[in-house]
Protein backbone atom coordinates (compact mmCIF):
# COMPACT_ATOMS: atom_id res chain seq x y z
CA UNK A 1 0.00 0.00 0.00
CA UNK A 2 1.58 3.61 -0.89
CA UNK A 3 -0.13 6.26 0.06
CA UNK A 4 0.67 9.40 -1.08
CA UNK A 5 1.58 11.52 1.97
CA UNK A 6 3.71 13.35 4.08
CA UNK A 7 6.86 12.19 1.49
CA UNK A 8 10.12 13.41 1.69
CA UNK A 9 11.64 16.18 1.08
CA UNK A 10 12.66 16.30 -3.31
CA UNK A 11 10.61 13.69 -3.79
CA UNK A 12 8.28 14.52 -7.27
CA UNK A 13 6.20 12.94 -9.50
CA UNK A 14 7.82 10.25 -10.91
CA UNK A 15 8.97 10.27 -14.41
CA UNK A 16 7.75 13.44 -15.36
CA UNK A 17 8.76 17.00 -16.17
CA UNK A 18 8.83 20.52 -14.43
CA UNK A 19 5.20 22.36 -14.83
CA UNK A 20 5.51 25.65 -15.50
CA UNK A 21 4.20 28.46 -13.75
CA UNK A 22 0.42 28.56 -13.72
CA UNK A 23 0.12 25.42 -15.77
CA UNK A 24 -2.21 23.71 -13.55
CA UNK A 25 -4.18 26.79 -11.67
CA UNK A 26 -6.73 23.75 -10.06
CA UNK A 27 -3.72 22.79 -7.49
CA UNK A 28 -3.66 23.89 -4.15
CA UNK A 29 -1.01 22.79 -1.56
CA UNK A 30 -2.31 21.25 1.42
CA UNK A 31 0.32 22.71 4.42
CA UNK A 32 1.31 22.76 7.84
CA UNK A 33 3.42 24.65 10.12
CA UNK A 34 4.83 25.92 6.42
CA UNK A 35 5.16 21.86 5.54
CA UNK A 36 3.44 20.38 2.16
CA UNK A 37 1.89 17.97 3.26
CA UNK A 38 -0.98 16.96 0.07
CA UNK A 39 -1.81 18.29 -2.92
CA UNK A 40 -5.59 19.00 -3.31
CA UNK A 41 -7.93 20.29 -6.71
CA UNK A 42 -10.13 23.70 -6.83
CA UNK A 43 -13.50 22.41 -7.39
CA UNK A 44 -15.45 25.47 -6.18
CA UNK A 45 -14.69 29.24 -4.72
CA UNK A 46 -14.74 27.86 -1.25
CA UNK A 47 -14.31 23.95 -1.54
CA UNK A 48 -11.31 21.82 -2.10
CA UNK A 49 -11.20 18.42 -2.97
CA UNK A 50 -8.12 16.18 -1.54
CA UNK A 51 -7.42 12.31 0.01
CA UNK A 52 -9.32 11.52 2.47
CA UNK A 53 -5.69 10.09 4.28
CA UNK A 54 -4.39 13.41 4.40
CA UNK A 55 -6.97 14.68 6.59
CA UNK A 56 -8.65 12.26 8.95
CA UNK A 57 -6.18 13.23 11.94
CA UNK A 58 -7.68 16.77 11.07
CA UNK A 59 -11.09 16.39 11.19
CA UNK A 60 -12.03 16.87 15.31
CA UNK A 61 -9.10 18.66 15.95
CA UNK A 62 -8.09 22.47 16.69
CA UNK A 63 -4.78 22.29 14.61
CA UNK A 64 -4.78 24.99 11.85
CA UNK A 65 -4.69 23.85 8.17
CA UNK A 66 -3.56 25.87 5.30
CA UNK A 67 -3.88 26.52 1.77
CA UNK A 68 -1.39 27.52 -0.37
CA UNK A 69 -2.73 28.99 -3.70
CA UNK A 70 0.41 30.78 -4.74
CA UNK A 71 -0.42 33.26 -7.33
CA UNK A 72 -3.62 32.06 -8.04
CA UNK A 73 -5.43 34.84 -5.77
CA UNK A 74 -5.77 37.86 -6.80
CA UNK A 75 -6.01 39.36 -3.00
CA UNK A 76 -2.24 38.64 -2.08
CA UNK A 77 -3.44 36.25 -0.03
CA UNK A 78 -1.00 33.46 -0.09
CA UNK A 79 -2.90 31.10 2.22
CA UNK A 80 -6.01 30.59 3.34
CA UNK A 81 -7.55 28.62 6.02
CA UNK A 82 -9.80 25.62 6.33
CA UNK A 83 -13.10 26.06 7.71
CA UNK A 84 -14.68 22.27 7.76
CA UNK A 85 -13.42 18.96 6.97
CA UNK A 86 -15.54 16.19 5.62
CA UNK A 87 -14.34 13.12 4.50
CA UNK A 88 -16.03 10.04 3.19
CA UNK A 89 -18.93 7.81 4.89
CA UNK A 90 -17.29 4.97 3.58
CA UNK A 91 -13.94 5.54 4.36
CA UNK A 92 -12.28 3.65 6.91
CA UNK A 93 -8.02 4.78 7.99
CA UNK A 94 -6.49 1.19 7.27
CA UNK A 95 -8.25 0.56 4.05
CA UNK A 96 -8.36 2.47 0.14
CA UNK A 97 -11.81 2.80 -0.79
CA UNK A 98 -13.50 6.00 -0.58
CA UNK A 99 -10.12 7.89 0.21
CA UNK A 100 -11.59 11.43 -0.65
CA UNK A 101 -12.07 14.58 1.43
CA UNK A 102 -13.79 17.93 0.66
CA UNK A 103 -12.67 21.02 2.23
CA UNK A 104 -14.28 23.88 3.15
CA UNK A 105 -12.27 27.51 2.83
CA UNK A 106 -13.29 30.08 5.60
CA UNK A 107 -12.92 32.41 2.72
CA UNK A 108 -13.60 32.52 -0.90
CA UNK A 109 -11.45 32.11 -3.19
CA UNK A 110 -10.75 34.94 -6.14
CA UNK A 111 -9.23 34.24 -9.33
CA UNK A 112 -7.17 35.77 -10.80
CA UNK A 113 -8.32 37.20 -13.90
CA UNK A 114 -6.92 38.09 -17.34
CA UNK A 115 -5.87 41.39 -17.31
CA UNK A 116 -6.88 44.45 -19.05
CA UNK A 117 -5.71 45.28 -22.84
CA UNK A 118 -6.06 41.07 -23.16
CA UNK A 119 -7.04 40.08 -26.32
CA UNK A 120 -9.84 38.13 -26.68
CA UNK A 121 -12.91 36.95 -29.16
CA UNK A 122 -16.53 37.52 -29.67
CA UNK A 123 -18.29 35.69 -31.80
CA UNK A 124 -22.27 35.21 -33.66
CA UNK A 125 -24.66 35.77 -36.08
CA UNK A 126 -25.61 38.59 -35.01
CA UNK A 127 -28.02 40.97 -36.77
CA UNK A 128 -27.84 38.89 -39.59
CA UNK A 129 -29.93 36.78 -42.00
CA UNK A 130 -30.31 33.11 -41.64
CA UNK A 131 -27.86 31.35 -43.47
CA UNK A 132 -24.83 33.88 -43.30
CA UNK A 133 -21.87 32.50 -41.91
CA UNK A 134 -20.92 32.89 -38.21
CA UNK A 135 -19.33 36.26 -38.19
CA UNK A 136 -16.50 36.66 -35.19
CA UNK A 137 -14.07 39.62 -33.92
CA UNK A 138 -10.57 40.46 -31.78
CA UNK A 139 -11.28 42.62 -28.74
CA UNK A 140 -9.66 44.11 -25.57
CA UNK A 141 -10.72 43.51 -22.63
CA UNK A 142 -11.27 46.62 -20.71
CA UNK A 143 -11.11 47.24 -16.59
CA UNK A 144 -13.77 47.71 -14.75
CA UNK A 145 -12.40 51.15 -13.46
CA UNK A 146 -12.28 52.06 -17.01
CA UNK A 147 -15.61 50.58 -17.79
CA UNK A 148 -17.59 52.72 -15.55
CA UNK A 149 -16.71 56.17 -15.84
CA UNK A 150 -18.61 58.75 -16.55
CA UNK A 151 -18.31 58.89 -20.01
CA UNK A 152 -18.65 55.26 -20.30
CA UNK A 153 -20.98 53.54 -18.37
CA UNK A 154 -21.15 55.55 -14.95
CA UNK A 155 -20.55 53.04 -12.70
CA UNK A 156 -22.86 50.17 -13.65
CA UNK A 157 -20.14 48.12 -14.05
CA UNK A 158 -20.98 45.55 -11.20
CA UNK A 159 -18.54 42.79 -10.37
CA UNK A 160 -20.38 40.37 -12.27
CA UNK A 161 -20.18 41.89 -15.57
CA UNK A 162 -16.88 42.67 -17.60
CA UNK A 163 -16.04 44.70 -20.63
CA UNK A 164 -14.72 44.25 -23.75
CA UNK A 165 -14.46 46.31 -27.21
CA UNK A 166 -13.04 49.67 -28.61
CA UNK A 167 -13.29 53.08 -26.17
CA UNK A 168 -13.65 54.52 -29.77
CA UNK A 169 -16.00 52.33 -31.15
CA UNK A 170 -15.89 50.35 -34.46
CA UNK A 171 -16.23 46.80 -32.95
CA UNK A 172 -18.68 45.21 -30.92
CA UNK A 173 -21.52 42.65 -30.56
CA UNK A 174 -24.72 43.48 -31.17
CA UNK A 175 -28.19 42.37 -31.24
CA UNK A 176 -28.74 38.66 -31.88
CA UNK A 177 -25.44 37.69 -30.41
CA UNK A 178 -26.36 37.94 -26.39
CA UNK A 179 -25.40 34.57 -24.56
CA UNK A 180 -22.51 34.21 -27.17
CA UNK A 181 -19.08 33.26 -25.98
CA UNK A 182 -16.45 35.35 -25.10
CA UNK A 183 -12.87 34.00 -25.10
CA UNK A 184 -9.91 34.33 -24.28
CA UNK A 185 -6.82 32.00 -25.31
CA UNK A 186 -4.04 31.28 -22.41
CA UNK A 187 -1.13 28.97 -22.99
CA UNK A 188 -2.68 27.30 -26.31
CA UNK A 189 -5.94 26.44 -24.19
CA UNK A 190 -9.20 28.37 -24.68
CA UNK A 191 -11.34 29.71 -21.84
CA UNK A 192 -14.53 31.42 -21.94
CA UNK A 193 -14.53 34.58 -20.15
CA UNK A 194 -17.93 36.12 -20.81
CA UNK A 195 -21.56 35.50 -21.95
CA UNK A 196 -22.63 38.19 -24.14
CA UNK A 197 -24.78 40.34 -22.16
CA UNK A 198 -25.84 43.93 -23.14
CA UNK A 199 -24.38 47.47 -24.57
CA UNK A 200 -25.55 50.68 -25.49
CA UNK A 201 -26.10 50.78 -29.20
CA UNK A 202 -23.52 48.99 -31.14
CA UNK A 203 -19.75 49.52 -31.59
CA UNK A 204 -20.27 53.23 -30.52
CA UNK A 205 -17.67 55.06 -28.67
CA UNK A 206 -17.24 54.89 -25.47
CA UNK A 207 -19.75 52.40 -25.27
CA UNK A 208 -18.35 48.88 -25.38
CA UNK A 209 -20.13 45.41 -24.79
CA UNK A 210 -20.65 44.02 -21.89
CA UNK A 211 -20.58 40.42 -20.77
CA UNK A 212 -21.85 38.19 -17.84
CA UNK A 213 -18.12 37.59 -15.80
CA UNK A 214 -17.92 33.26 -15.89
CA UNK A 215 -16.24 32.98 -12.93
CA UNK A 216 -18.61 35.10 -10.54
CA UNK A 217 -21.12 32.42 -12.33
CA UNK A 218 -18.91 29.15 -11.80
CA UNK A 219 -20.43 28.22 -8.42
CA UNK A 220 -24.36 28.82 -9.34
CA UNK A 221 -23.30 26.87 -12.67
CA UNK A 222 -21.63 23.77 -10.78
CA UNK A 223 -24.84 23.61 -8.71
CA UNK A 224 -27.33 23.32 -11.38
CA UNK A 225 -25.08 20.82 -13.46
CA UNK A 226 -25.23 18.34 -9.96
CA UNK A 227 -29.02 18.80 -9.13
CA UNK A 228 -29.64 18.01 -12.76
CA UNK A 229 -27.37 14.91 -12.51
CA UNK A 230 -28.90 13.70 -9.20
CA UNK A 231 -32.58 13.91 -11.08
CA UNK A 232 -31.09 12.86 -14.33
CA UNK A 233 -32.63 15.63 -16.41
Amino acid sequence: MNIRFLPIKLTRIVGGNLSLEGQFPWQVSLQFQNEHLCGGSIVATRWILTAAHCVYGWVNSNTPLLLDFGALLVSGAKYLSVEKIIYHARYRPKGLDYDIALLKLVEPLAFNEFEDGKMCWISGWGRLRMGVSLHSARVPLISAKACSQPEVYQGYISPGMICAGYLEGGTDSCQGDSGGPLACEDSSVWKLVGATSWGQGCAERNKPGVYTRITQALTWIHQQMEVRKKYGD
